[in-house]
């Protein structure tokens, strides 16, 4: 499989979309309400909310292409911090999807490592990231990527608030 990874532009605004609502749906449909469901897909994942996290110099979208298809993402929030790191120069991976067919080929970890060598290059001490108490998968994933549990927030889906827990990674 041959891949391709680049910065995204605003040109990708609508694959973008369409991956971040598909994988989000495909992961949180179960567990949440569709009322919930929609009011968190209409904020986070239109199109005028893609293109104005694209245009916002403090934020990062790595995309995996393969045959012209954006099959894989990780958006970083460069100097985000958040509870246990505010010493520290950090940046979060804010989303970090891959498309459900492709699980199993290694797009993950090729993503996350790709991330990390750039979170060193452009000298951050820290990456760190919410996931959903819930999601034992992702957590076993960033495990194995070297995140390590560091503390929990609270994460809104519509009206409900739901606890994320804090995973970090030293570069």
């Amino acid at each position: 499989m041959a891949i391709n990874f680049r910065l995204a532009n605003v040109n990708d605004a609508i694959l973008l979309r369409k991956l971040s609502e598909d994988t989000f749906r495909d992961t949180y449909t179960e567990f949440n309400t569709p009322e919930n469901m929609e009011a968190h897909v209409a904020k986070n994942f239109s199109i005028e909310a893609i293109v104005n996290d694209l245009q916002s110099p403090q934020n990062q979208y790595f995309i995996i292409e393969f045959d012209t298809q954006i099959v894989a993402f990780a958006k970083l929030v460069k100097d985000h911090s958040t509870k246990g790191l505010a010493d520290k120069k950090v940046v979060e991976i804010e989303r970090f999807y891959v498309d459900k067919n492709l699980h199993g080929q290694q797009l993950g970890r090729k993503l996350m490592d790709f991330c990390t060598n750039w979170s060193k290059e452009n000298n951050f001490e820290t990456i760190w990231l919410g996931v959903w108490e819930n999601n034992q998968n992702a957590m076993e994933f960033y495990k194995k990527m070297g995140f390590e549990f560091l503390d929990k927030h609270i994460f809104v889906l519509g009206t409900e608030v739901q606890t994320d827990f804090t995973m970090k990674k030293d570069v």
